[in-house]
């Protein structure tokens, strides 16, 4: 073939394709997507085309923008320019799925795995064989989170899709901040957290830690009741101690107020200090202060007060004779000589030292008998004096029993001596060894 028949070739299969319309078949994977022929220079729809399967004819003037649709798919443009050779048959394939999001309150925030995308509404576009989580957040509001799939085993995505923030979410700030938190009974974790408030509803919180005292707050997500705080703080600053007591039947009190026996949760406000008295009988009594101030010791979590054996008491015995005049008549028949002997007698074998003897008033006194023991000093004596009518000689006896505890803070007593008065109180227990000395004068006398 010469030049001149080449060049012919060329002209004439120029001239066929300029001269016959050029006509293709446009084909989507799904039977009901739309065709629709669209404006050179927009989006805007010219002409809807047809469904599933579409023969057009290229225009010489025109772009022959087609978009291929179907609910629940993004939508394909294609773009078909007439000087281009095209195959008779085009095949267009929707498999991005779409799904159209919005939200209320119209503010919230729309995030698709973890980016934010936009508020109120977005498309969302879900390639083949993936899937995207998507989140609606606004503070003061719990996040509400889905997962969307275009896979063949995965529930298929809706078209449309809304949401609405009702429940409420409080950030809950804790200090110390591993304190434990938890809503309605079940644990949440450790430190910070998220309180979920469900719409309708109201939940408990509490923020605990051992030695301190707990928080507790409601929280409220009703139609007319105050909204909930966006954040909340919970500062454990009371401190609490558990203590316990051996013997287990101890009383605990408070400025005189019994507040337990055997045990107590001990609650210390902060920058206070409380002071606890434990006491039983046989026993020393304990006396502690517990301080929730800075620069002192940190209260202990629990304390476990094992009491000591109370040596005084271990030596003596309980007695209404104690401190109280007793009148002794002499019976008839004994002279006034006589009597005083024998009571004299009596005296001096409990006492060795008199301190005051006087036959024409009747009157005696011993010097105090003074017992060291473990908690507490005792001091005992006996003092008699006449008493009764002329027609019969009488006697009134008191035996005088008094303690000092050394260990009391309120009288801040180191050391005490048989003079120190004011250190000494009455006490409804007598020692031991002068148990029978009444009874032994009324006895002698009567």
């Amino acid at each position: 073939m010469n030049f001149k028949h080449l060049l012919a070739l060329v002209f004439l299969t120029l001239f066929s394709l300029t001269a016959f319309p050029q006509k293709i078949q446009l084909v989507a994977n799904h039977s009901d997507a739309k065709f629709t022929l669209l404006n050179d220079y927009d989006d805007s729809d010219k002409q809807e085309l047809g469904t599933g399967s579409v023969e057009i004819k290229l225009e010489k003037d025109s772009k022959n923008r087609v978009k291929i649709s179907k609910p629940g798919y993004q939508s394909v443009i294609k773009e078909y320019n007439k000087d281009l050779k095209w195959d008779k048959e085009q095949k267009i394939t929707l498999d991005t799925r779409q799904v159209d999001i919005t939200a209320e309150p119209f503010d919230a925030e729309i995030l698709v795995d973890g980016r934010v995308i936009g508020t109120k509404a977005i498309y969302l576009y879900i390639q083949k064989d993936r899937f995207l989580t998507v989140e609606v957040k606004k503070p003061g509001f719990a996040t509400v989170t889905k997962v969307y799939y275009n896979q063949p085993d995965k529930e298929t995505p809706p078209f449309k899709d809304h949401f609405t923030l009702k429940d409420r979410q409080v950030r809950l700030e804790v200090q110390p901040a591993d304190s434990n938190v938890a809503t309605n009974g079940i644990t949440l974790g450790r430190g910070n957290q998220d309180i979920k408030i469900p719409f309708g509803d109201c939940v408990t919180t509490t923020v605990t830690k051992e030695g301190f005292v707990s928080y507790e707050k409601v929280f409220c997500n009703k139609e007319g009741d105050p909204e909930p705080p966006i954040r909340e703080r919970a500062v454990l600053e009371d401190r609490m101690v558990k203590i316990t007591t051996v013997p287990n039947d101890a009383v605990i009190e408070i400025t005189g107020q019994r507040v337990g026996v055997g045990s107590y949760e001990l609650k210390i406000p902060r920058g206070r200090c409380v002071s606890i008295v434990v006491s039983k009988d046989g026993y020393v009594k304990y006396y502690k202060d517990y301080c929730n101030q800075q620069e002192r010791t940190v209260p202990p979590i629990s304390e476990a007060i094992e009491m000591v054996r109370d040596q005084a008491y271990d030596n003596s015995v309980s007695s209404d004779l104690a401190n109280v005049r007793i009148t002794v008549p002499v019976k008839a028949g004994i002279a006034a000589e006589e009597s005083w002997k024998i009571l004299s007698s009596i005296v001096t074998r409990y006492f060795d030292i008199l301190e005051t003897v006087d036959f024409n008033t009747g009157y005696l006194t011993t010097s105090w008998q003074v017992e060291n023991f473990n908690s507490s000093v005792i001091r005992t004596r006996v003092i008699v004096s006449s008493g009764g009518n002329s027609d019969q000689i009488t006697y009134a006896v008191k035996l005088v029993s008094q303690v000092a505890e050394l260990n009391d803070p309120s009288r801040n007593l180191k050391t005490v001596t048989v003079k120190d008065d004011e250190a000494f109180k009455d006490w409804s227990r007598i020692m031991k060894k002068y148990q029978g000395l009444i009874e032994e004068i009324q006895a002698r006398l009567q």
